[in-house]
This record gives C-alpha cells, sequence and structure tokens, in this order.
C-alpha cells in the first residue's frame, strides 16, 4: 500500500508541474497573438492612410482593454477587444497611434500593457510608426 502512494505522489508532482509549464506557455503564447494583431492593425491603418490619403488612427479606450480603429469619429473600421487580463497601463506616453495622409505618425511614445505575466512596453517608433516589442 505504500508503495502505491509513493508511486501515486510520483504522477502527482509530475503531471502539476506540466500543467504549470503548460500555463507558462499558453500565457506567452496569447501576448504573442495579440501583439501580432496589433502590429497587424497599425500597418493596415498606416496603409488605409496611405492609399485613402486621409487621418486614420487607433485609439484605446478609456479603460485599455480594447482599441478601435477609425477614419473619423462616427466611422471605425474595426474593433478590437484585448486578451482577458490585459489592458493598455497608467504608464503608456501614448493612448493612440495616429498616421497622415502621408502615412507618418502623429505621435511617438510607449505603449504599456499589464499582463498576467507582467507588463510589457511596447515602443512607438517617429516616422513610419514602426512597433518594437521591449524584452
Amino acid at each position: 500500500m505504500l508503495e502505491l502512494l509513493l508511486v501515486l505522489m510520483i504522477v502527482m508532482v509530475i503531471s502539476s508541474s506540466t500543467l504549470y509549464m503548460n500555463n507558462r506557455y499558453v500565457d506567452k503564447h496569447t501576448f504573442d497573438l495579440f501583439y501580432n494583431q496589433l502590429k497587424l492593425d497599425v500597418a493596415h491603418i498606416q496603409l488605409k492612410a496611405l492609399v485613402e490619403e486621409r487621418y486614420f488612427k487607433l485609439i484605446f479606450d478609456s479603460g485599455g482593454t480594447r482599441y478601435i480603429g477609425r477614419r473619423s469619429l462616427y466611422d471605425s473600421l474595426f474593433d478590437r477587444e484585448l486578451p482577458k487580463g490585459y489592458s493598455l497601463s497608467q504608464g503608456s506616453t501614448i493612448t493612440e497611434v495616429a498616421f497622415h495622409a502621408n502615412g507618418n505618425i502623429e505621435k511617438f511614445g510607449t505603449l504599456v500593457f499589464s499582463t498576467p505575466g507582467g507588463l510589457k512596453i511596447v515602443r512607438v517608433h517617429i516616422g513610419k510608426g514602426r512597433l518594437m516589442l521591449e524584452q
């Protein structure tokens, strides 16, 4: 009986460590998917600004749990929710990414996201609005 309990304990320890590693992988993968979608959305509104020769912007809402791509105040291109547990932090220097008709960014700065794995910083560079994830 003691041997059976020992074997069950070893199986439980191995199973719990596997679940822990799997949760860390899912958390990292969730942020990677979000970051890639954000980069695609920024590139999309930049391209729309160039093609239509108009002002476009991507705005984070006041709660920081979603963002909207807009052509004008009443004309939105898309509306995306951030993953559960993610939000734009108060430490961000910008809350919107806007492009002029020539494709140049209006303001540069940092977007700081609060995630279950900690803070993630995305830098928006001057000029053509390239995004860089700070590791």
